[in-house]
């Protein structure tokens, strides 16, 4: 009997707007990480036949140039539609207490807002470095 192969996928795309303003930090390295949060609104039917919204929030990184394009462009409240890969991260606090996170990294990210009848778009490259895996870390212990 064959094994089943299964297509290593991960891929998400995702529209909503930016619910604060994003976070933008030059790394040691030479390198930036933009961070922000998204909320995504899903309009459906209960069963009362009602409407009823549902919010859902992710986060999200860019790198690197991307990071430093839209440093200034993107604010709160900025409608945006962002293609990505899901990362997941684990780590314990001082008090040896779990947490995850799971973010987007972005590949592709397009702002909805018109500006003088212009969408901008940007392809990122996302080719994570070790000094990125090393930047991450040094977030992650920051954060906690």
């Amino acid at each position: 009997m064959t094994q089943l192969r299964m297509p290593a996928i991960n891929q998400i795309a995702i529209s909503g707007r930016l619910v604060q303003d994003p976070d933008f930090r030059p790394m040691d390295n030479g390198g930036a990480r933009l961070s922000a949060r998204i909320a995504v609104n899903r309009p459906y039917r209960d069963r009362h036949d009602d409407w009823q919204e549902e919010t859902s929030f992710f986060n999200i990184i860019l790198w690197q140039k991307a990071a430093e394009l839209f440093a200034e462009r993107l604010h709160k409240g900025t409608p945006v539609f962002v293609t990505g890969r899901l990362r997941s991260s684990n780590w314990r606090d001082e008090e040896d207490n779990p947490h995850s996170r799971v973010e987007i990294q972005v590949r592709h990210l397009q702002l909805l807002e018109r500006d003088s009848a212009r969408i901008e778009t940007i392809e990122t490259d996302v080719i994570e470095t070790d000094a990125e895996e090393q930047a991450e870390g040094e977030l992650e212990l920051a954060a906690a």
